[in-house]
């Protein structure tokens, strides 16, 4: 059954072993994009629970200085916070674990589902799902090393018959104690490739005793709620549809609640991209403006006349002059959307 918006399912709470989240929404970790400023953003939007990049178990345990600034967070706005590690290390992960709930991580979540390239090639995310035992060990020392839940995030399979099915592994992981699963239904060879299956995360989730969240493809609000209402999901993961626009929160929230969706307007996006920055300045200092091309590119992917500004903001290094270059790109928008909007009812009239 599909919900329309009058007919959005009662707000239940999602419980993660002791952790309870404030709604089924969760932002998704992405390299390069769910770093603390980011993760804040989505938060103050309304996001059940944040996670972080992945996390370099072998790294953090070496104290790399890097490393240890994926871990950022603030107590006060971040709660719970979730930490994703990888690697196949499991004395390594164990103690990247005690490290992390030190730092103040309620949550540990392991990656057996990144498809890229290095990280398989190591032998760590999604490289795992072909060693059975290597899962068992390290899910084994993580459940032992700390008292918060563990979680673990994986796909359907590594590729088609090799390696252990997630329907396989499944009575490992509630053996071995994991507290949730988080399913991207799309074969690790497969990569980002194709569409999501969410037929195999209703399957999973009819299988399993312990929740199961669902990612992939969502993105917007309406097919959040249609892929929590209608696959079994507990929970369901943002990634890629969050990309420049974490609002997206706030509005999948009021969809749930059964409220009209919010309208983003243009004053919303800039004042949203101008504390996005401010916040990463605070975060980066110098590095800031590098970072922030990259996030002011998101943050216009849907805007008229747009081109243009990307070609500029690619070689400008300056904070201010970025921010500048925003403004000018959101009211070429509004100048475009005016114009385009006018000769539509020109056209109109004379039709008429």
């Amino acid at each position: 059954m599909s919900y329309g918006l009058n007919e959005a399912p009662s707000a239940t709470a999602v419980t993660i072993g002791a952790v309870t989240l404030a709604n089924p929404f969760i932002l998704a970790p992405l390299a390069g994009l769910t770093n603390w400023p980011f993760r804040r953003l989505a938060k103050e939007a309304g996001a059940g629970l944040t996670v972080t990049e992945m996390v370099s178990a072998t790294a953090l345990v070496f104290k790399n200085r890097a490393t240890l600034k994926l871990l950022e967070t603030d107590p006060a706005v971040e709660k719970p916070f979730c930490v994703q590690l990888f690697g196949k290390n499991p004395d390594h992960i164990a103690e990247a674990a005690r490290l992390a709930v030190d730092l103040g991580a309620d949550i540990i979540d392991l990656n057996l589902g990144c498809p890229a390239r290095k990280v398989v090639a190591n032998g760590h995310g999604a490289a795992l799902l072909k060693d059975p035992p290597t899962i068992t060990k390290i899910l084994h020392a993580l459940v032992r090393a700390v008292k918060v839940p563990i979680t673990v995030k994986t796909r359907p399979a590594f590729a088609p018959k090799t390696g252990a099915t997630v329907f396989e592994l499944l009575p490992l992981f509630v053996d071995e104690g994991a507290a949730a699963i988080t399913l991207h239904p799309r074969l690790a060879s497969e990569g980002f490739s194709g569409e999501a299956d969410w037929q195999q995360i209703a399957r999973l989730a009819e299988k399993s005793p312990i929740p199961i969240i669902g990612s992939g493809d969502i993105t917007s609000p309406a097919q959040a709620l249609e892929k929590l209402t209608n696959y079994g999901a507990a929970a369901v993961m943002i990634g890629r549809g969050a990309k420049g626009q974490p609002w997206f929160f706030h509005q999948v929230l009021a969809l749930w609640q059964r409220k009209i969706i919010p309208e983003i307007s243009l004053t919303k996006r800039l004042s949203t991209a101008e504390r996005h920055a401010k916040l990463l300045f605070e975060s980066m200092g110098p590095k800031a403006p590098f970072m922030l091309r990259k996030v002011l590119m998101w943050y216009t992917k849907t805007l008229r006349g747009a081109v243009d500004f990307r070609a500029r903001l690619s070689q400008e290094t300056n904070l201010e002059n970025q921010l500048a270059l925003l403004v000018e790109c959101l009211a070429r928008h509004e100048i475009l959307t005016a114009n385009e909007q006018a000769e539509a009812n020109e056209e109109n009239k004379t039709r008429t």
